[in-house]
């Protein structure tokens, strides 16, 4: 009868050290996840700000530069073929450059869930200490 309730207490405590490892790792995927939701929302705001910032200054320096072109042909009305020309040649090899360089930057791998993945990778590697380490 001794061993038997010895059995079964045993049997209770890898039951409880078993409960206590899936709380653990359900505990550690939640941390992971809810960083992981406070990187998509941090890199969402950063995204539309930047966006926003692009797009205002984009419209102005168009207006600015069509309005210092229009200045400059008033200015020298004899030579307004060639200085829209020359302009429209500028204008056409910067719109080059910047394709250019985002197809550049498309290319460059995202940064985006850097500080997840480490911590996961963290996380996998001190359960393979943990498995590995004699008891």
């Amino acid at each position: 009868m001794a061993e038997q309730a010895g059995g079964e207490a045993g049997r209770e405590g890898l039951f409880a050290a078993l409960k206590n490892s899936v709380a653990t790792l359900i505990s550690i995927g939640k941390t992971r996840a809810e960083l992981l939701v406070t990187e998509l929302e941090e890199e969402k705001l950063r995204l539309m700000s930047l966006w926003s910032k692009a797009i205002g200054a984009a419209f102005m320096l168009a207006v600015g530069v069509v309005l210092a072109i229009f200045c400059l042909a008033l200015a020298f009305w004899e030579h307004r073929v060639l200085l829209f020309g020359t302009f429209a040649v500028l204008f056409i090899g910067g719109a080059l450059f910047l394709i250019a360089s985002l197809k550049r930057q498309t290319a460059q791998p995202s940064k985006m869930f850097r500080a997840s993945l480490s911590e996961l990778e963290a996380d996998m590697a001190l359960l393979r200490r943990n498995r590995n380490k004699p008891e």
